[in-house]
C-alpha cells in the first residue's frame, strides 16, 4: 500500500507535529476514526491495516481515556463539525492545551478534506496529471 494518503502536504506536517504529543497509536486511532466516519475509504483502509498489523482490534480497541476522547471527538467532528455538542467541546478543551487543540482541529479538517478528495477522485489522477492546470481554466 502506498504511503501517499493525502494530497495535502499540510496533512503530513500536522501528523508529524501531533505524533510526539499523542503517540503513534492514538494518532492512528484518531486518523482511522475520522477517515472511517467521513467516508475516506483509502485512508480508513490504510489505518485499519496499520492498526491491525500492530495487534489492535480496530472494531473493539482497548483504549486509554485520552484515546477514547480522540476517537469520540473525531467521530463527532467528522460527522458534522457544526453541531459538536457542548459536552464534547468541554471535554476536548479541558483535556488538551490550546495549542494542541488547534493542531487536532487542523489535522481533523485536513483529514476530512482528504476524505472528500478521495471520494471525488484521486488527486493523483486528476490535479497532478500533466495539463491538469490547463483544464481548470
Amino acid at each position: 500500500m502506498s504511503d501517499q494518503i493525502s494530497p495535502f502536504a499540510e496533512w503530513y506536517s500536522a501528523r508529524d507535529e501531533l505524533v510526539p504529543f499523542i503517540g503513534e497509536r492514538a494518532f492512528s486511532l484518531f486518523a482511522y476514526t475520522i477517515f472511517e466516519e467521513s467516508g475516506g475509504r483509502v485512508g480508513a483502509a490504510h489505518f485499519r491495516d496499520l492498526l491491525t498489523a500492530s495487534g489492535n482490534n480496530v472494531d473493539d480497541p482497548q483504549v486509554t481515556e485520552t484515546e477514547r476522547l480522540l476517537i469520540d471527538w473525531g467521530r463527532v467532528v467528522a460527522r458534522d463539525s457544526r453541531t459538536v455538542e457542548p459536552k464534547w467541546r468541554s471535554q476536548f478543551e479541558s483535556t488538551f492545551k490550546p495549542a494542541l487543540q488547534e493542531l487536532l482541529v487542523r489535522f481533523a479538517a485536513l483529514t476530512i478534506a482528504t476524505s472528500v478528495t478521495q471520494n471525488l477522485g484521486s488527486a493523483e489522477n486528476s490535479a497532478t496529471r500533466p495539463g491538469a492546470a490547463a483544464t481548470l481554466r
